[in-house]
Formats: structure tokens, C-alpha cells, sequence
């Protein structure tokens, strides 16, 4: 799977979560942050994308992914900081 279709697949769907969770955004790009103190998620919002993101990674490309897994919670660097960083992670997973 190519990282440019994950990125798009990965702004879509969250442009998708936004919305239906009255989440305001002014410009989503790549480099957006998801966590922090200036990202767009809280943690419960960040632990609800990721299970409709993975089911969603399911249902469009039979791809059966943890993006919660020990692997993840260990990277010194969060695949959650970005989409771009969480687009790279998915590859990774879709690549093993």
C-alpha cells in the first residue's frame, strides 16, 4: 500500500470524525497536530478515531492493524502526533 493513499485515506477519515464530533478545524494537512496541547484530540477522542480508523482500515482494505499495540507504546516518538507520523505507521504495519 502506497503512503500517499494511507495519508488521504487517514484525512478523510478524519475530516469525517471532525465533523460528526463537532471537532473544529481551520486547515487539516499532513503535518496537523492530532495530541498535544495544541493538537485536535483529547485522549478520548484520540482512543475513538483510532478504533474507527482501524476498523476502517478493515472494512476498505482488509487490513487488519493494532495502532495501540505494545510496538506503538513503545516508539520513543508517538505514531498519534500527526497524520502524517500515523500515516507512516499504518505503512509500516500494512508492509510486515
Amino acid at each position: 500500500m502506497k503512503l500517499i493513499v494511507i495519508e488521504k485515506f487517514v484525512l478523510d477519515k478524519m475530516k469525517s470524525f471532525a465533523d460528526e464530533n463537532d471537532i473544529e478545524i481551520n486547515e487539516l494537512k499532513n503535518n496537523t497536530r492530532l495530541i498535544g496541547g495544541t493538537g485536535l484530540l483529547d485522549s478520548m477522542d484520540l482512543v475513538r478515531f483510532i478504533v474507527e480508523l482501524e476498523e476502517a482500515l478493515e472494512d476498505d482494505f482488509s487490513l487488519e492493524v493494532s495502532l495501540t499495540s505494545e510496538k506503538a507504546m513503545s516508539r520513543s516518538t508517538s505514531p498519534f502526533i500527526n497524520i502524517s507520523t500515523l500515516s507512516k505507521y499504518i505503512k509500516e504495519l500494512a508492509d510486515e
